[in-house]
């Protein structure tokens, strides 16, 4: 290896250290946080054959075999500790940036302007998505298998190697498909005489036997029926991209994961006409230009974006796709004027600068995204997921807002209405959370997640039928929904099969080991056995997963204290001290202390439970039946209504309601609500009861 490429590998690996802790981002929780088929080893044979493998949701197939290896190689050595998938990508980057340097070299008899080449597509700030973003290692592992081909194909003794690193290429990413055109303009550049055609045909050869593997697999077929947008808007929308790609190589200043960039349906508008016209003047400029490298430059530019450009993708433009076609930009600039080297080297200096600065944009969802609404406040996607991380990181207000921008930009974005119904739930605001799951399935009925967030608020509500239907529901659509498995558990469980409940969570732990809450939920069911060996072993696992996990840590202690036999009230007062903004806790000090007959007690509990979490389930249970001992009966009649809003299917809920208007002299509203609860229950004795009493008192018949 030559001594200045070896400062290209170099450069390539120092300026993305400090991207080392990033977390997974986007895509990367469904394929590859998420994605069971990635840990083991002894799945490697089905990534070739199954483009459902590609994550664990089916609906996300693609079929790039050689990128799923190299992730489950990753998991084996180190699991979801991100420094090897991080490791993994930067070495590939550094390794294609030799390339370059390498093949710009040799095209160019210029060793100054392949080092030139190669540092500056190693520092460019443009590739910081590709190498942060994990699930892009196709396109790096792409543009590494293309480059290594082109370098490889004008050695003759070399040329097998050259078709193995273009058929490992197609298998990382189908944009491998642009060696046949680089092959071609690097043909063209020969002399007349010394042109060899046919030297080409294995690699079209390989080509259509790729084009016929897709095609079985049903990768091919699937992904042209999808209907992102017309070919007309696809064509015109991406004219306009093609100049706005060429300013962000240039400028590359405004980088985001979610560019403010527009669908364009018409060829007729301003933006479309004038980039036509760039393109045109550009294409006129290398025909004429007496320097090759004009036409060899744009044509490289060109034919990178050859396949996106007609290819309708839900993303209107990505900055990892310029992975291939950077090097068009490198083909045209003057790097072997020696001239020119000093400043050069402050262009380096400050490129490298930007992407250092650039990564730790990435470092997690809420740096990401948070960038993103900054640059692109008007981009719908970017607002939802901004809102997504707002709400990971516990800020409900802030993600209610959000996902409201979101929703004004674009009403018909199912994931957004189903992240909005998470929210309206933590706000306690049921109804609410419950219409807009529904209205994330009426536009996208496939919604895995929006069937179990509405089973899980079903369960939560005490209608078990419903959510057993929206769990199993989830579970069809995405048999490796661990999460869901979960939820199905935790309605095993308040249905008293515990056996049942115990395989769920089991399950849930095969599909993802990961499900710390699994772990602290077996833990309870072992509780609710009068195991408590087994419990404290659980729950320990599950702190082991995940150090963080207040719940299982809670949980743990309220086991030793118990072990102790600690009067409950003074077990949840010991740990309400500990832990005093948990208002799970706090409820749990009121139920105990009401149970003492602590009526004060438990109204501070309560209302120090509401306070900390208004929408939490149980509280205005709870301060109904205080407030209704302690004659409180206005405030305990609309704690008993805040009860029926979050639970309107339980027909106790409403003969406590009757029991408080009754006790308050509001003996009309009192027969009412008793009659909804023998409408919902109708063998129920208590209101039966109540509406013989409430009728003797009204004298009525």
């Amino acid at each position: 290896m030559k001594p200045r490429l070896l400062w290209v590998l170099l450069a390539g690996v120092v300026v993305y250290l400090n991207s080392l802790d990033n977390s997974f981002h986007y895509d990367d929780s469904h394929a590859i946080a998420e994605n069971p088929h990635l840990r083991s080893l002894g799945n490697i044979p089905r990534f070739f054959t199954d483009p459902a493998a590609f994550s664990r949701e089916p609906a996300m197939a693609m079929y790039r075999p050689v990128l799923l290896t190299s992730l489950a190689l990753n998991y084996a050595v180190g699991e979801y500790r991100v420094l090897g998938y991080h490791l993994v990508n930067i070495l590939v980057h550094s390794l294609a940036a030799l390339l370059v340097g390498a093949v710009v070299r040799e095209w160019f008899s210029s060793r100054w302007a392949g080092w030139w080449a190669g540092m500056l597509f190693a520092l460019h700030p443009v590739h910081t998505q590709g190498v942060n973003y994990l699930s892009s290692r196709s396109e790096l592992l792409c543009g590494l298998g293309v480059l290594a081909a082109l370098y490889l194909a004008g050695r003759r003794r070399w040329q097998p190697l050259a078709w193995l690193a273009y058929a490992l290429a197609l298998l990382s990413k189908e944009a491998a498909v642009v060696l046949v055109p680089l092959l071609a303009l690097q043909e063209a550049r020969r002399p007349a005489l010394q042109r060899d055609w046919k030297a080409h045909r294995p690699f079209w050869g390989i080509t259509l036997a790729y084009l016929a593997l897709i095609t079985a697999n049903g990768f091919l077929p699937r992904s042209l029926a999808q209907e992102v947008r017309p070919l007309g808007a696809q064509l015109c929308t991406q004219l306009k991209a093609l100049v706005y790609y060429l300013q962000l190589m240039a400028m590359p200043v405004h980088l985001s994961v979610e560019h403010a960039f527009q669908v364009s349906p018409s060829p007729w508008s301003g933006a479309v006409l004038l980039s036509l016209l760039l393109v045109l003047s550009l294409l006129w400029c290398a025909w004429r230009s007496p320097r090759a490298q004009g036409s060899l430059g744009l044509g490289w530019f060109l034919a990178g974006l050859g396949l996106t450009f007609f290819t309708p993708l839900n993303a209107l433009v990505n900055e990892h796709r310029l992975y291939l076609p950077f090097i068009g930009l490198l083909l045209v600039l003057p790097l072997q004027q020696r001239k020119l080297r000093w400043a050069g080297l402050g262009a380096l200096v400050l490129l490298g600068l930007l992407s250092s600065e650039r990564n730790r944009v990435w470092r997690d969802e809420y740096t990401l995204w948070g960038d993103a609404v900054a640059r692109a406040p008007q981009m719908f996607r970017a607002q939802s997921n901004w809102g997504l991380a707002l709400y990971g990181k516990g800020q409900v207000q802030e993600a209610l807002g959000a996902f409201e921008k979101s929703l004004a930009l674009n009403p018909r974005y199912g994931k957004t209405w189903s992240n909005l119904g998470s929210v309206y739930e933590d706000l306690g605001r049921s109804a609410e959370a419950t219409r807009a799951y529904e209205q994330a399935l009426a536009l996208e009925p496939g919604l895995a997640g929006a069937h179990n967030n509405l089973g899980r608020l079903s369960l939560a509500q005490g209608d078990l039928d419903q959510a057993e239907a929206q769990l199993q529901q989830a579970l069809a659509l995405d048999p490796w929904y661990a999460q869901a498995r979960v939820n199905l558990g935790l309605l095993r469980q308040q249905r008293g099969q515990l056996e049942a409940a115990a395989q769920e969570y089991e399950t849930a732990l095969r599909l993802d080991p990961t499900v710390a809450e699994a772990l602290n939920n077996l833990g309870l069911l072992y509780l609710d056995q009068d195991r408590p060996d087994a419990a404290r072993a659980i729950l320990q696992r599950a702190l082991q997963l995940k150090p963080e996990y207040q719940e299982a840590r809670l949980n743990l202690e309220l086991l030793e204290l118990r072990a102790q036999g600690a009067p409950s009230a003074r077990i949840y007062a010991q740990l309400v001290e500990r832990y005093p903004q948990q208002a799970s806790l706090w409820l749990a000090l009121g139920r105990a202390r009401a149970a003492e007959g602590d009526w004060q007690g438990a109204a501070a509990a309560g209302e120090e439970a509401r306070r900390l979490s208004p929408g939490l389930r149980g509280v205005p249970v709870l301060l109904a039946g205080v407030y209704h001992q302690l004659g409180r009966l206005p405030e305990a009649v609309e704690a008993c209504r805040q009860a029926i809003a979050q639970s309107p299917g339980e027909a106790a809920l409403y003969n406590n309601l009757a029991a408080a208007l009754a006790a308050a002299g509001r003996t009309d509203e009192a027969l009412q609500a008793t009659r909804q609860a023998l409408e919902l229950d109708p063998a129920n004795a208590r209101a039966a009861q109540n509406l013989r009493q409430l009728t003797q008192a009204r004298g009525a018949p």
